[in-house]
This record gives C-alpha cells, structure tokens and sequence, in this order.
C-alpha cells in the first residue's frame, strides 16, 4: 500500500525499487468502503453496503451497490471482496457520498500508508473530503504524520477523540 506521498515519508526510498509494491495500493479506497461500511448501523448501510449473518460459522459477505463484487475462498471460508484498480477511482465520490471527513485512528504500521493512500485517492478524484489522523495526545507519532503532509492547522492532523467526534467516518 504506497503511495507517492507515503514514499516521500521513507527514508532512502527509491520510487523505482518500490513501484511493484505499488499496484497494491490501487484502490484501498474501495476495500475502506466495503469493509468499514460492512459492519455499520442499518442507517447508513443501505447508501452502499448491507451485512448479511450466517449461523454456520464465519461467512464474510456483504453486498454493495456501487462495487461489483467478487467470491473467493481462503483456507476453506467463502468470501465476498472487492477487487480494486485505477478504473473504479470514478465510483468514489458515490461511495464516499455525505462524508466530509474521513478519521483514521493511530500511526501503527499500516495507517500511514492507508491514510495517504486514501487522502491521494480522494484528491486524485477531486472529493472534497479530508482525511485526519487522530492521536493521543503528546504522541510522539505527531512528528512523523506532520513529516507525510498532516497537520494541525489544516485539520488533518489532532487528538484522537476529537478526531473520531468531527469525523462522519473512521477507520481503525
């Protein structure tokens, strides 16, 4: 999952060394909408994706109308993911309809990556839609997310719970 600004965070990165890794980060966008939607109150379900519950052990599916979907099976369990691209960049604004701002949670070793991924994505697409990253206060993380283009002043960048209360979707 890197992007080109996530890139300029690692030191003694060579864009040229990493870009098969790239085509991995094409639409995290569309595994954020299918999967952080997936699990929400039936209120905001409908707009994109509905759970469906089985009573025979784990079945990971859901359905979305922006999305097509696609069936896998890993390690015997039957799946339902969407299969991301450059070519599904035009669905994000419907995806993300009546979001504003998207929070994500922490600085761990996949959030910077997902954040950026997802900020660029959005721009790249000309959503007006901000993605923040929440921390705890005194984080010693507030450095390296200011390094990646997050800050205070913009509103992309502040404490973790003021975070999550001003935004309409977050990510953990």
């Amino acid at each position: 999952l890197l992007t080109r600004s996530f890139l300029r965070c690692l030191p003694n990165a060579h864009p040229r060394k990493l870009r098969p890794t790239m085509k991995f980060s094409t639409l995290t966008a569309a595994f954020f909408v299918a999967s952080a939607t997936a699990f929400q109150q039936p209120a905001f379900a409908p707009r994109s994706v509905v759970a469906q519950s089985s009573t025979s052990g784990l079945h990971m599916a859901f359905e979305s109308k922006i999305f097509e979907t696609q069936e896998v099976t890993f390690a015997d369990t039957k799946e339902i993911i969407v299969k991301g691209g450059r070519d599904l960049f035009p669905l994000l604004p419907k995806a993300f309809e009546g979001i504003e701002k998207i929070g994500v949670i922490g600085w761990g070793s996949q959030a910077p990556a997902q954040a950026q991924n997802l900020k660029d994505s959005l721009k790249e697409v000309g959503a007006d839609i901000t993605v923040s990253i929440g921390l705890r206060e005194g984080s010693s993380s507030f450095e390296e997310a200011k390094d990646c283009g997050f800050s205070e002043e913009d509103g992309t960048l502040g404490e973790m719970f003021s975070v999550i209360k001003e935004s309409d979707l977050v990510v953990l």
